[in-house]
């Protein structure tokens, strides 16, 4: 995990600072310390999981770029960056992933993720079928990379929030700890990140 947070994330928790939403942190956490749930509502989560999905395509400034490509030996396939959709239930992410290829024309892959719910939460464990669901064509090519990218777009999605929120008392950004999805929306707890990530402090010896 980067900890360049995206100027969106840091906005956002800006935004629900001075609304009252989400409380300041207080004070430097220590290692293990989690901070209180921030809420995503859908609509959210669908603009956040495309500027995940624009930084896990290598594009981290402003850009009027839309899809990439993605090459294959002699296979093609465009992506969509800005039609990304999520859709939520309880402990379950759905991710829509527009695409085009020669062979198909517009097509749409859909990539669904159990998550925890508030009953039963589960950490920052996801699970999700190997094959996502589409055109034959295309998830035959593409299936697996296309999980793992709407996979990378949700956890640098959670990533950059948590981030957002505040740094730890040895100025790392704050990681997640815990997804869920409930009642509409993604709540994400954030965490100082144990010793063993970030910056140690440790020196290596001889």
């Amino acid at each position: 995990m980067t900890d360049a947070v995206a100027p969106e994330y840091t906005r956002f928790v800006a935004d629900e600072r001075r609304a009252n939403r989400l409380a300041a942190v207080a004070r430097p956490m220590a290692e293990g310390d989690v901070f209180e749930p921030v809420a995503l509502k859908g609509e959210q989560a669908t603009a956040f999981l495309q500027v995940a999905a624009r930084r896990a395509s290598g594009l981290y400034r402003p850009t009027t770029r839309t899809e990439v490509v993605w090459v294959q030996g002699d296979s093609e396939l465009a992506v969509s960056l800005a039609a990304l959709r999520v859709q939520l239930a309880d402990g379950l992410i759905r991710v829509t992933l527009p695409v085009r290829c020669d062979q198909t024309g517009d097509a749409v892959v859909e990539v669904v993720f159990a998550v925890g719910s508030a009953k039963e939460p589960s950490g920052l464990y996801a699970s999700t079928f190997r094959r996502p669901n589409g055109p034959a064509l295309i998830v035959d090519t593409w299936g697996d990379a296309l999980v793992a990218f709407a996979w990378q777009g949700v956890l640098g999605m959670v990533s950059g929030i948590a981030g957002a929120v505040g740094k730890d008392a040895r100025g790392n950004v704050l990681v997640p700890a815990e997804l869920t999805a409930a009642n509409g929306a993604i709540r994400i707890v954030p965490m100082a990140r144990h010793r063993f990530a970030g910056v140690s402090g440790l020196k290596v010896t001889a």
